[in-house]
């Protein structure tokens, strides 16, 4: 036996010697499975392995200024569309080569920069295909985090310039009077635009958050007997609960420990109340910003403070339900609803206060603009000392300078006055309504989902315990 055993391994040692690099080869395809890379390119210093090449081409900086100019040309694209609609829809405006000519651009501008959106995107879905074959690395480099770093900033900026597209839309859409009638090409280019700003800035999002390193250190390598490398930690349950998120979302309730493992142990029914209640604390809030300047008094500083207060209490309602249950499809509806519901409570509170002191009063037109888009607007000097001549404006149109014209105006100037008296509140009822369903909807989405995922991945009693 001996004797067979000793020659079996000068057989294995001449067959190594015969291969020129037997030991090699074996080392070789250790570092193939550490790496991704054949041949073990990683080991060479300077070189990185083809995961982290194809991570840094999908985050290039060429990626990402050209997919901000196809959004602003999108965008241009959907400003031309406007325009030449607006043209051909007021009376009084050319018809001819011009509007024509804006209408054209438009539809080439939106229809190139869609198409090679979508170009891009195709491209981008099988290079993160490649990316997800290729072995995750433990650790990222500096280039790799400054990278995704410009990403979040200039998805951030468009997300805020969403918001303020959306709030601009928004107090277009509401602004009542026949004198101030809705203009659809108006508030419509300007929602157009929020919409769009906000489905790229929540792409960049989630494109500088994905195939994020599981863990930190250095490249993961084979755990071998006495190679000195500690095996990978295995994954905590969590990390399939917030998968899709990228990370657990810093909802307010981490704050404590013991409020963390309490309210992750909740039951079904438990759990539907807690949303169900915050939910209608948040709306609540929003309708006393309306309600209570009113009635209790306290102006406009108050209505600042409560509707400071509301925004807070509608970012802390979405970070909750993102951290019970983290289905994008609730967070994008909660943040939709919770933005559209704070202008609509910025009209309530200006239609509540006219309805409680507003005064017909005699004005002058002092002086006429006219702006690119939209109808002129007047300043108006009060004939009576009977409300604030300081910022006195309205939406004007026929009107000149010395014309007399009588508006519903704030005796206290709190709010700007209008060509025609509210009667109700019934267009603060509606939006606040259907802002207060979305919400509330996405809030029972949220936390079925949420103690579902919760009991398929055994964390309902335990999910305290992993911090």
């Amino acid at each position: 036996m001996t004797h067979g055993g000793e020659t079996m391994a000068g057989t294995a040692r001449q067959r190594g010697a015969g291969t020129g690099d037997g030991g090699a080869a074996r080392d070789d395809g250790e570092e193939r499975g550490a790496t991704g890379v054949p041949g073990g390119a990683a080991a060479a210093p300077g070189e990185v392995s083809a995961g982290e090449a194809l991570l840094r081409a999908e985050l290039a900086p060429r990626e990402l200024w050209s997919r901000a100019a196809l959004v602003v040309g999108v965008c241009a694209g959907c400003g031309f569309l406007a325009s030449g609609l607006y043209d051909y829809t007021h009376p009084g405006r050319p018809k001819g080569p011009a509007a024509a000519l804006s209408l054209g651009v438009g539809v080439v501008l939106v229809v190139a920069a869609c198409l090679t959106l979508l170009t891009l995107h195709g491209r981008s879905r099988d290079r993160r295909r490649l990316i997800a074959l290729a072995e995750p690395a433990r650790g990222e480099p500096a280039a790799l985090r400054g990278l995704r770093s410009g990403w979040l900033a200039l998805s951030g900026l468009g997300l805020a310039l969403a918001f303020l597209f959306l709030v601009a839309g928004l107090g277009q859409a509401l602004s009542p009077g026949p004198y101030e009638e809705p203009d659809p090409t108006v508030y419509g280019a300007l929602l157009a635009w929020a919409a769009i700003l906000t489905a790229a800035g929540c792409g960049g999002i989630a494109r500088a958050r994905r195939h994020r390193p599981t863990g930190t250190g250095g490249t993961r390598q084979s755990a071998r007997p006495g190679s000195g490398v500690r095996p990978a930690p295995p994954a905590s349950p969590r990390a399939a609960l917030y998968a899709r998120l990228g990370g657990r979302p810093v909802a307010p309730h981490r704050l404590s420990t013991r409020l963390d493992a309490r309210l992750m142990a909740l039951s079904r029914p438990a759990a539907l109340a807690l949303a169900v209640a915050a939910t209608a604390f948040c709306c609540a809030l929003a309708a006393a910003t309306v309600l209570v300047p009113r009635h209790v008094g306290g102006g406009r500083p108050l209505f600042w403070v409560l509707l400071v207060a509301t925004a807070c209490c509608l970012a802390a309602l979405l970070l909750e339900l993102a951290d019970y249950g983290p289905r994008r499809r609730y967070v994008l509806l909660s943040l939709v609803a919770g933005l559209a519901l704070l202008p609509v409570a910025g009209t309530g509170y200006a239609t509540s206060v006219l309805l409680e002191r507003g005064i017909w009063v005699e004005t002058e037109v002092t002086a006429e603009h006219h702006h690119a888009r939209g109808g002129p607007s007047c300043d108006l000097r009060p004939l009576a000392p009977t409300v604030p001549a300081d910022g006195l404006s309205v939406s004007c149109d026929g009107a000149e300078t010395g014309d007399r014209v009588r508006v519903h105006a704030d005796p206290e100037g709190e709010v700007g006055p209008r060509r025609t008296a509210p009667h109700d509140m019934s267009a603060f009822a509606v939006g606040w309504g259907a802002a207060t369903a979305v919400l509330l909807g996405c809030a029972v989405g949220a936390a079925l989902h949420g103690h579902r995922r919760r009991t398929e991945l055994g964390l309902a009693t335990t999910e305290g315990n992993h911090g």
